[in-house]
């Protein structure tokens, strides 16, 4: 008999304390209220956090009878009235504030009956349990790490977490995942515990080794909480930060062009390369080329192979000077490197010149062009000589055409001497002439010379049109040219446009002086400015 009272005592004693932790765990949920008074109607549904409440049905007692189900799948059915409320697995909550069963009383042979309306409905508090949420931020002083200074051998690593859930945490734990880095500092798993609702914790800090890859590298950095809520239920978070670990070896090639420039004189260039990484390197296959707008003054190898020690510079592998031969902005080719590390790898480096270079002077072309090809001995022809002006310099130019033995200058003008600006300065000039010869008759060239205010000088000429007097033209396929064609003039090499630079030192002559004096009044200015 005692033993009997003993063992209904324990599972009394069990029951209770089953009891009393299941109106604990009740009473600390957190519920969230998703919907406040909504109105539900009969046979309608509502949809909160993927549960479906349903208004069934509604009876005399003045109840609604609701469903909650989920994918399709009905989890409960209880019946409801005002100021009462049904819960499922302590995960929705709905709350009757108010029930309407709109039914209509009648009375028939001194009986009352009760008459269902069309739109019985409830107004519904839906809430669901608050579950924690981490919000985890992993930063780190840099997003690029140079494996090569000593200065980034260290990564620090700062991670805040703050639940900003709509329920506490319970045993919290925080696991750090560094990509493979060592520890130096701090620990990769931390035991929290209960983390309350919008509660921030003091960051946790750590130091990493930063690795030395070979190739660039990303890395990374994991941080995962753990934890339960009231009930028990398990949740996972993570937040990350992903580095760039940049590689060991590292080739800087230097390739030194002066920014502005002018044609007529030298442009000096060097090149230079520096070995910044962490191991040597052999057999450096360095190449280098000109641009199309210049040229070599004297000739040079432009190939060479060398080696280099860890930090080791080698100046001015290297060094040549170029004439312009064309006014513009150009960008100016690179100098590579290609070579193989000692781990086996093919590696390949470029200088980096990849701003535009500008040379400045005119550029000036000729063109002659005549307004017929066939006539008759004693005809007039009419000859236009136009000089341009295509480069970003302003020039002064001097231009003479001159008539053919076998023709008589009638009127116009063959010759003139301005100032043409830049960017498409121009002069025309129109002349007759009489043609008292017959034959193939070819036009002499045109010739202009130029001068700009830095003594860039030089001579083009215009190409030679043919006229035809008292004979037929060729038939089509010739190779004369045919008539109204015309071609911009070639620049012929002279003295000052493929100076050296003892040249530049000479003092010249009184005849450039004058030219440059009238450039200087054609412009109006003693300065040239340059956009």
């Amino acid at each position: 008999m005692a033993k009997k009272l003993v063992l209904i005592a324990l599972l009394a004693v069990f029951f209770f304390s089953a009891f009393s932790v299941t109106v604990l765990a009740e009473e600390n949920i957190e519920w969230v209220k998703k919907q406040d008074g909504a109105k539900l109607y009969w046979g309608k549904t509502i949809t909160v956090d993927g549960y479906d409440i349903k208004a069934e049905d509604f009876n005399e007692d003045n109840q609604m009878i609701i469903s909650i189900s989920m994918d399709g799948e009905k989890l409960k059915t209880s019946p409801l009235s005002a100021g009462l409320e049904a819960v499922y697995d302590d995960r929705i909550k709905v709350y009757a504030r108010e029930v309407d069963p709109n039914y209509e009383t009648i009375t028939i042979d001194n009986k009352e009956f009760k008459t269902k309306n069309w739109n019985p409905y409830a107004k519904l508090d839906i809430l669901v349990r608050g579950e924690p949420k981490f919000n985890i931020k992993v930063e780190t002083k840099k997003d690029i790490y140079d494996s090569k200074s000593a200065g980034d051998s260290r990564i620090d690593v700062s991670i805040k977490l703050k639940n900003e859930g709509d329920s506490r945490a319970k045993d919290t734990v925080l696991t750090i995942d560094t990509a493979g880095m060592e520890v130096l500092k701090g620990k990769t798993r931390y035991t929290i515990g209960e983390v309350l609702k919008d509660e921030t914790l003091e960051p946790v800090n750590l130091t990493l080794k930063a690795p030395i890859p070979w190739v660039d590298t990303n890395l990374n950095i994991t941080a995962k909480t753990t934890c339960v809520d009231v009930r028990g239920d398990k949740y996972e978070h993570v937040g990350s930060k992903v580095i760039k670990i940049e590689k060991k070896w590292g080739l800087i090639i230097s390739k030194s062009i002066k920014k502005n420039n002018h044609m007529g004189k030298p442009m000096h260039v060097s090149v230079s390369v520096r070995n910044e990484g962490l191991c040597d390197i052999n057999n450096i296959a360095l190449n280098d080329s000109i641009a199309p707008e210049v040229h070599l003054r004297e000739p040079v190898t432009l190939d060479k192979t060398l080696s280099l020690k860890s930090g080791e510079l080698a100046e001015k592998v290297f060094e040549y000077t170029l004439i312009p031969d064309k006014p513009g902005e150009f960008t100016f080719p690179q100098a590579i490197a290609t070579f193989t590390l000692p781990n086996g790898q093919s590696g390949e480096a470029g200088s980096n010149n990849s701003e535009k270079i500008k040379i400045y002077g005119p550029e000036i072309s000729i063109t002659k062009t005549i307004d017929r090809q066939q006539l008759n001995s004693g005809d007039k022809l009419t000859v236009t000589v136009t000089a341009k002006n295509t480069g970003n310099a302003d020039a002064s130019v001097t231009l003479t055409d001159t008539a053919p033995p076998e023709a008589k200058f009638i009127s116009g003008e063959t010759s003139f001497k301005q100032v043409l600006g830049s960017s498409g300065g121009s002069k025309k000039i129109v002349y007759i002439m009489q043609m008292h010869k017959e034959g193939e008759i070819h036009l002499p060239a045109c010739k202009a010379t130029f001068l700009d205010l830095e003594e860039y000088s030089g001579e083009v000429f215009s190409d030679t049109p043919v006229v035809y007097v008292g004979i037929p033209m060729p038939l089509e396929g010739s190779s004369t040219q045919p008539e109204g064609v015309t071609d911009s003039s070639q620049e012929k090499n002279t003295s000052s446009s493929s100076r050296t630079e003892e040249d530049d030192e000479e003092t010249p002559g009184f005849g450039i002086i004058l030219a440059v004096a009238g450039l200087l009044t054609g412009t109006g200015f003693l300065g040239k400015k340059r956009t």
